[in-house]
């Protein structure tokens, strides 16, 4: 190869490689690795079913969610059932005779989860800044870390694969219930395609290292956009 072409190249490849560690260009690489912009905006809403396991316990759930950020979940253990929702402003719980409002903190995380984008594939409006915070070895490989920041949230950071560009774990400081910082870790797995997007269909949540739970997906499917009522705390409750 002629010198000057070398040259050419090398600069070519140091141009890429930079962008591609640009947090803007990332989430646009990763936007498109999971099914592209257009195949995301056609999902309205979607159901999924599966089973959450957690302290030994298997608890089956039924999940309900729609944009930009509403969710209602049906979670039923040893004929017991509970729902947990929110309609993007407000979260409550119903334990099949009381609703009552989410405390703050458990608002605020719950709120967080229920976006229906991660936040690299989420669009403008919805307020995510993401910075570029370099490379870090993760699970025996090399994972790209963005920071995500956004107005009434706690900031974290995302782990990105550098080979599919999936998200594979987001990290969060918590403050538990004594006031210790707790480090939160959240694993994404076993990736299926789903109308022609890309979902992780294992879930674990780690708490400074200890797994306190483990979802698994049994079936995803896109849907109509539900009504508002699902996702609307019930104005009464039994026997009241």
């Amino acid at each position: 190869m002629r010198p000057l072409r070398f040259v050419s190249v090398l600069l070519l490849l140091i141009v890429l490689s930079a962008r591609a560690e640009d947090a803007e260009e990332l989430a646009r690489i990763h936007t498109e690795a999971i099914g592209g912009r257009e195949r995301l905006d056609r999902w309205r809403a979607m159901r999924a079913t599966g089973t959450v396991l957690s302290d030994g316990s298997e608890l089956e759930f039924e999940l309900i969610a729609a944009r930009p950020n509403r969710v209602h979940v049906r979670i039923r253990s040893e004929g017991r059932e509970l729902v947990q929702a929110t309609d993007g402003d407000h979260a409550w719980q119903f334990d099949g005779a009381t609703a009552k409002a989410l405390t703050p903190a458990d608002a605020r995380a719950f709120k967080a989860d229920a976006e229906f984008d991660d936040p690299l594939a989420s669009l403008p409006e919805r307020g995510y800044a993401l910075d570029f915070a370099g490379e870090v070895a993760w699970q025996e490989r090399t994972a790209f870390k963005v920071l995500v920041t956004r107005p009434g949230e706690e900031p974290s950071f995302l782990l990105v694969d550098p080979e599919t560009y999936f998200v594979v774990a987001r990290v969060t400081q918590q403050t538990n219930a004594r006031g210790r910082q707790v480090t939160m870790e959240t694993r994404y797995d076993d990736f299926r395609p789903v109308a022609g997007i890309l979902l992780p269909f294992q879930i674990q949540v780690f708490a400074d290292g200890r797994l306190l739970r483990e979802t698994v997906l049994r079936q995803v499917l896109p849907i109509l956009e539900p009504p508002p009522e699902t996702f609307a705390m019930p104005a009464t409750t039994l026997g009241g």
